[in-house]
């Protein structure tokens, strides 16, 4: 055979075997890259939002909870005018399981959710926040969903005294106008290894400065 052509092959097979030699290396590394991202499939626990209810507090009192939420922008009586301002709040109940039923039981059995966001949007897009939408926020949540089927309930804040002080709401105080949004409610949390973990539920909420008794 002519030497260089011997040559080129001999540098081909080389590069071949190189490439092929790196393969398992680099699994290893993307593999070792997940531990702290917000990726669901990173742990052996399955967290389901079983439903999400929303109650609105009349004026020193609770208002009834539903499945929708009807939020009063603005609370005025001839006792007390001319606005007050409550917040609203929603009520998740989550069930936890392991997504391996195979794996025996461990120390991993827990999931604890450390905070949420409530971002609003509405049907025809316009989501612009302080224009469109209130703005979107978060809060603090310190509960824990066990991996057993069990049910557990937790109340948040869904809509803040204050964003009924901004617009959109503020400028629905004593008018005739309605406004539906859907709220998105993103958890956060860790398994009891640390491996990061979100779940989202939605709540319909329609905003209007609804009569007062």
């Amino acid at each position: 055979m002519n030497p260089r052509k011997l040559m080129r092959r001999m540098t081909k097979n080389a590069a071949r075997h190189h490439r092929a030699a790196s393969i398992p290396v680099l699994f290893v590394l993307l593999g070792s890259c997940t531990t702290n991202t917000e990726d669901n499939d990173t742990t052996n626990a399955f967290i389901r939002v079983v439903s999400m209810e929303g109650s609105s507090p009349d004026f020193g009192g609770a208002g009834a909870a539903g499945t929708d939420l009807f939020s009063d922008v603005c609370f005025a009586d001839e006792d007390h005018p001319p606005c007050s301002y409550f917040n609203d709040n929603g009520l998740v109940t989550m069930v936890g399981f392991p997504k391996d039923q195979t794996q025996p039981a461990g120390l991993v059995t827990d999931v604890v959710f450390e905070r949420y966001r409530v971002t609003y949007v509405r049907a025809d897009g316009r989501n612009v926040p302080g224009i469109d939408v209130p703005y979107p926020f978060d809060g603090a949540a310190n509960f824990t969903v066990p991996l057993d089927n069990s049910e557990i309930e937790r109340a948040f804040m869904v809509v803040r005294q204050s964003a009924k002080t901004e617009s959109p709401l503020r400028e629905m105080a004593l008018t005739a106008n309605i406004l539906s949004v859907i709220a998105q409610v993103d958890f956060f949390g860790r398994d009891t290894a640390g491996r990061s973990i979100s779940v989202r539920g939605f709540l319909n909420i329609t905003f209007a400065d609804f009569g007062n008794e």
